[in-house]
């Protein structure tokens, strides 16, 4: 799977190119270089894979950056690829979703996905949701603003 697109998406925010000036303003200061490294370490680590300084810090914004891509697509994602972005958005986060009642079906699904991963670290989840979001990315495109 590869991250050209997501990167592509970033270099554009930065120069100013493309995308709102949320977007843009969310892409400024990322280190691409870093960020490439620090996905890159996280993606080919176990579950608990993490990594520290300067890399965490530019996994996180990528990872900020990406939440705000994601609304920048040309179209909605299916259900299941937001499902996909809902659990690994709320990992990231550090985030656990209320367990629903019986008759909550839509968010029993958005829990049962989010606690398939709930054992990874925070970096996996940030690392995954920029990987989901470049697959997106390709498979949509994007709106330019």
């Amino acid at each position: 799977m590869s991250l050209d697109s997501y990167f592509t998406a970033l270099a554009s925010a930065q120069s100013g190119a493309q995308f709102t000036s949320e977007v843009q303003s969310a892409a400024a200061g990322i280190n691409a270089d870093l960020l490439k490294v620090a996905v890159e370490i996280v993606l080919n680590g176990d579950d608990s894979a993490s990594v520290e300084g300067e890399q965490a810090t530019a996994l996180k914004a990528g990872f900020e950056f990406a939440t705000k891509v994601v609304k920048m697509l040309e179209k909605e994602p299916g259900q299941q690829e937001m499902l996909t972005l809902y659990k690994y958005f709320k990992q990231a986060r550090g985030e656990k979703p209320a367990e629903p009642s019986f008759y909550q079906i839509e968010s029993k699904y958005k829990y049962n996905a989010w606690k398939e991963i709930s054992h990874i670290s925070a970096a996996k989840a940030q690392a995954s949701y920029i990987k989901e979001v470049a697959a997106l990315i390709e498979k949509i495109g994007t709106r330019s603003a």
